[in-house]
C-alpha cells in the first residue's frame, strides 16, 4: 500500500497495475485494481448532479498534489468562474487556479457558432494542443463533451468529429477523461452518443437516485480493458474531500489484534467479560427501546475519557445537549470531557443523508479527531429509509475503518418491531461483532425489568448468566443473579422473595435466641444443683471423717484404761488384758 495525504486527509492507495494511473479517489482505485488506464481514454457518464465534473477535477487535483502531474480541464458547459465557485469547498480546490498545476480552459461555443451548426474540432484541438504544451499537463479532462457535440448538425458529423478527437488523443499520449450526460435509469447515453462507450478503454457510470426520500449515489465501472475490476454498483458520496467511494475493505483481512483489555465502564460487566473489552474490537449492544442501550454505551465513553483517551460519541436524532442532560441523571458526566475536547460529540439526523454519506462523516471525524474509541448510537439508524442492505454495507465500512486503525467501537442497535426477547439485529452485523450483548425486558409481577445477556465474546471466557440491569443515580448496576427453583427473579418479585426470606430468617433467629436462653437457664439450674450436691457431699464427707475420728479416740481411751487396770492388779505388763480372767 502507498499512503499519501491531502491536507488533513490521508488516503491509502493501492499500487497501480502496470498501465494504471492512480486517481486518488478514495475507494475507486481499489475497484479498478490501481486506477484509470494511463495514456488511454476514460468516459464518465451520469445524470444531473451525479458528480461527473467533480470526478474529473478531483483526478486532476490528486495528480497535481500526489504525483506532481499537471492537468487541464476543458469545459464545454460552465465558465471558469462557475467551476471555481462550485469547487471552492473542496480540500483540493487550491490547485484550481490560473497558471497553477491544474488549469481550466473555457471552451463554450458562442451563440453565433452554435446556431450556425457548421464547425469542426480542428480549431479547438489546436488551442488545446498549445495549452497542453505550454502547461506541460499530462492529464486532460473534456467536461461536457455531449454539449459540444449537440451543436453539430447531424449524427454523421458527430461521429466524424468524435473519431477525429480520438485520433488526436491517441497521438497526444495523454491520460484523458471525457464526461457526458446519461438520460435514463440505466445510465445510458443518448443513442446519438452511445458509441462513446465503445471507443473508450474505461467506462464509469455515475447514478444519482432517490429511495424513500433519501438521495443515493452509486458508481459502476462497466468497462475496463486489460484489467480485472469490480463491475458492481458501489455507493459513493461527495464530501469536502470530494468523491469517496464505498470500500468493502481489504480483500485479505489483516487487522491488528490487541490482547489489552479496556473497561466497559461497569465493574461487574468487566467481571462477566473476564476483564472488559479487547482494545480495537467491535462491540454491539442490541435491545428494545428504553432497555438502556444508550446508557451502557455512554458508560464506556465515560470510562474512556477517564483514562484520558480521545473518544467520539456519534448519536442519531438526539442532540448533544440532550444526551449530556440525560446521562447526568444516571451519574455519567459528559459535560467536562466534552468541554475539554477529549470527547467529541456529534449528532446527525438519520435521514439527512444516505448511509454512504454517514460513512463519509465518520471517516472525516476519525481523520480530524484521531480517536482511540468510537461510540455510535444507534448503528441501526444507517438503515433508516433506504433498505437494510445499504445500511449493512455502511456499518461494515465503519467497522473496517475503526478496526484498521485499532479503534475500539461500541455500537447500539435498535430491535425495532422485533420481539423484545428476540436476539437479533435489523442490521446484520451481529456476525462480525466481536462482542455482542443483548438487553431485554423480563415481565413478571406486574412490572418490566431490564436484563443483560452476553450472547458472545470472541477470544474470551464470559458469563452465561442473565443479570438484572438497574439504572441508579450513581450509574449502571448489575445485580447478583437471584434464582429460586431454577427461575431468575427480578424487581418486585425478587424484593418480596428476599423480604420473605429475611422475615423467615428473623423468626428463625428469634426461635434460636429463645432456645438459647432456655438452655442457658437450664444449664445454670443444673450447675446450681450440682453446686448444692457438691456442698452436701462436702458436709457428709466431714461428718464421716468426724465419726471416724471419734472412733479412733474411743479406741485409744479403751487401750489406756486396760493398761491402768493391769497395773493396779499387778499383772504382767505384757499380759493381754483380754486373757485376764475377770474377778468372780
Amino acid at each position: 500500500m502507498c499512503i499519501v495525504g491531502i491536507g488533513k486527509m490521508t488516503i491509502q492507495m493501492p499500487r497501480g497495475r502496470g498501465g494504471a494511473m492512480p486517481s486518488g479517489i478514495l475507494g475507486f482505485d481499489e475497484l479498478t485494481g490501481g486506477g484509470l488506464p494511463r495514456r488511454r481514454v476514460t468516459v464518465v457518464m451520469g445524470g444531473a448532479g451525479s458528480g461527473k465534473t467533480i470526478f474529473g477535477l478531483q483526478v486532476l487535483a490528486n495528480g497535481a498534489l500526489l504525483h506532481d502531474e499537471k492537468g487541464l480541464l476543458v469545459s464545454f458547459e460552465q465558465s471558469v468562474e462557475q467551476l471555481a465557485q462550485d469547487c471552492a469547498a473542496f480540500e483540493w480546490a487550491s490547485v484550481l487556479r490560473e497558471n497553477g498545476p491544474v488549469e481550466i480552459l473555457d471552451a463554450r461555443l458562442s451563440q453565433t457558432i452554435a446556431q450556425g451548426g457548421d464547425f469542426d474540432l480542428l480549431g479547438l484541438l489546436a488551442v488545446m494542443g498549445a495549452k497542453l504544451k505550454m502547461s506541460g499537463a499530462r492529464r486532460l479532462v473534456l467536461d461536457g463533451l455531449d454539449v459540444l457535440l449537440a451543436h453539430l448538425g447531424s449524427a454523421q458529423a458527430v461521429r466524424r468529429e468524435v473519431y477525429r478527437l480520438r485520433e488526436w488523443l491517441d497521438a497526444s499520449d495523454l491520460t484523458v477523461i471525457l464526461t457526458a450526460k446519461a438520460y435514463d435509469s440505466v445510465s445510458a447515453t443518448s443513442k446519438d452518443y452511445d458509441f462513446l462507450q465503445f471507443m473508450a478503454d474505461c467506462v464509469v457510470m455515475l447514478r444519482h437516485t432517490v429511495v424513500n426520500g433519501t438521495a443515493l449515489r452509486d458508481l459502476r465501472v462497466s468497462k475496463l480493458r486489460g484489467a480485472a475490476h469490480s463491475a458492481n454498483e458501489i455507493p459513493f458520496t461527495i464530501s469536502k474531500y470530494g468523491i469517496e467511494v464505498a470500500s468493502g475493505g481489504p480483500g485479505e483481512l489483516d487487522y491488528p489484534a490487541s490482547s489489552e483489555r479496556v473497561s466497559s465502564g461497569v465493574e461487574r460487566l468487566d467481571t462477566m467479560l473476564d476483564g472488559g473489552y479487547y482494545r480495537g474490537s467491535s462491540v454491539l449492544i442490541t435491545g428494545a427501546p428504553g432497555s438502556a442501550k444508550t446508557t451502557l454505551a455512554a458508560a464506556f465513553a465515560q470510562a474512556c475519557c477517564a483514562r484520558g483517551e480521545r473518544t467520539i460519541y456519534l448519536s442519531f436524532d438526539e442532540g448533544p445537549r440532550q444526551v449530556i442532560r440525560n446521562m447526568a441523571a444516571v451519574g455519567i458526566d459528559f459535560k467536562s470531557p466534552a468541554a475539554s475536547g477529549l470527547l467529541r460529540m456529534v449528532s446527525l439526523r438519520a435521514r439527512s443523508g444516505s448511509p454512504e454519506a454517514h460513512v463519509a462523516t465518520v471517516r472525516a471525524l476519525v481523520r480530524e479527531h484521531a480517536p482511540q474509541n468510537l461510540v455510535i448510537d444507534p448503528l441501526s439508524a444507517l438503515a433508516c429509509g433506504c433498505g437494510g442492505e445499504l445500511g449493512e454495507d455502511a456499518a461494515i465500512q465503519i467497522l473496517d475503518i475503526a478496526k484498521s486503525r485499532g479503534i475500539t467501537t461500541v455500537s447500539s442497535s435498535l430491535l425495532g418491531n422485533a420481539l423484545p426477547l428476540s436476539e437479533e439485529s435489523p442490521i446484520g452485523i451481529s456476525t462480525i461483532a466481536d462482542t455482542w450483548m443483548h438487553l431485554s425486558y423480563v415481565s413478571s409481577g406486574g412490572e418490566r425489568n431490564r436484563a443483560l445477556t452476553i450472547i458472545k465474546s470472541r477470544g474470551t471466557a464470559h458469563s452465561n448468566q442473565v443479570r438484572e440491569l438497574l439504572l441508579t443515580d450513581a450509574g449502571i448496576h448489575l445485580a447478583e443473579v437471584y434464582t429460586v427453583g431454577g427461575e431468575v427473579l427480578m424487581g418486585t418479585l425478587r424484593w418480596e422473595r428476599e423480604n420473605d426470606l429475611k422475615r423467615a430468617e428473623e423468626a428463625s433467629g428469634r426461635a434460636r435466641d429463645l432456645r438459647e436462653r432456655e438452655a442457658e437457664v437450664a444449664l445454670a439450674e443444673a450447675r446450681a444443683r450440682l453446686d448444692a450436691i457438691a456442698r452436701d457431699i462436702e458436709v457428709r464427707e466431714r461428718d464421716l471423717e468426724q465419726v471416724r475420728h471419734e472412733r479412733r479416740l474411743d479406741t485409744g481411751r479403751s487401750v489406756s484404761s486396760g493398761d491402768e487396770l493391769r497395773r493396779l492388779r499387778g499383772a504382767d505388763a505384757s499380759e493381754d488384758p483380754s486373757e485376764v480372767e475377770a474377778p468372780r
